[in-house]
């Protein structure tokens, strides 16, 4: 099996720079060849673009795990990596996933572009917002191997599109396993409270242990203690 292809670091930043909208109006996107070179470890997925549903995202960040699932987080932190990914290899469902520019929808085309198909920097909130490297990140921050259903907090964390990007990707529990586990748990076990209004509760909940993580070293809990953190505020959201 052949190794995965990245782009050259230098190739990401032209591409960034010398933006050209007219490339992302065709089924394939034309890159120079030659910018590219293998991703040491990592064996590249034949067909997982045809695996990819642009109608759930759940199904298809689930198809991009496993197809990446030997990633090491500083290599899933690597933005040559999804850049190639995103105008490469899965550049079909790019176009179809995020289509307003490939269909002429869209009012500003650059930053439509920008904002799915490249990274502002590797930090965790551009990585979640990317529109690949997002749907890994959701997945390998949610999946627990301990559960029947590996995927069972991963189906939660898709329930609302902003959940995983703008809602745990704006704070810095979105770096921290554990943490994304226990809000997920949390809302698996009280699911009275989040039958409604679930976008609105849980950005009040990242919000709530995120002013938790400001006083005490949060990357030091397990799940458990994120739990018994929204435990406490149980009433406040029943309120929201």
């Amino acid at each position: 099996m052949a190794k995965q292809p990245i782009f050259k670091t230098k190739y990401v930043q032209k591409l960034k720079t010398d933006l050209n909208e007219e490339l992302y109006k065709n089924n394939e996107f034309i890159y120079d060849k030659n910018q590219v070179y293998v991703f040491p470890n990592i064996e590249q997925t034949e067909g997982l673009v045809n695996k990819l549903d642009i109608s759930d995202d759940c199904k298809t960040a689930i198809a991009i795990y496993e197809a990446f699932e030997k990633l090491e987080p500083i290599q899933a932190s690597d933005e040559r990596l999804w850049v190639y990914l995103a105008h490469a290899d899965l550049f079909p469902y790019m176009i179809r996933r995020w289509s307003d520019v490939y269909t002429g929808k869209s009012i500003n085309p650059s930053k439509y572009i920008s904002d799915h198909w490249f990274l502002d920097s590797s930090a965790q909130s551009s990585l979640l917002r990317h529109a690949i490297a997002g749907l890994w990140w959701s997945v390998y921050l949610s999946v627990d191997e301990t559960k029947n259903d590996k995927y069972e907090l991963t189906k939660i964390l898709f329930r609302q599109l902003d959940f995983p990007t703008r809602t745990l990707g704006t704070y810095k529990l979105g770096r921290h396993k554990e943490a994304v586990l226990g809000i997920l748990e949390f809302i698996q076990e009280h699911e009275d409270l989040f039958k409604n209004k679930f976008e609105t509760k849980t950005r009040f909940v990242t919000k709530h242990l995120n002013v938790v993580g400001g006083v005490k070293p949060i990357s030091y809990y397990d799940r458990h203690f994120f739990k018994l953190e929204l435990e406490k505020v149980t009433g406040d959201i029943l309120a929201i």
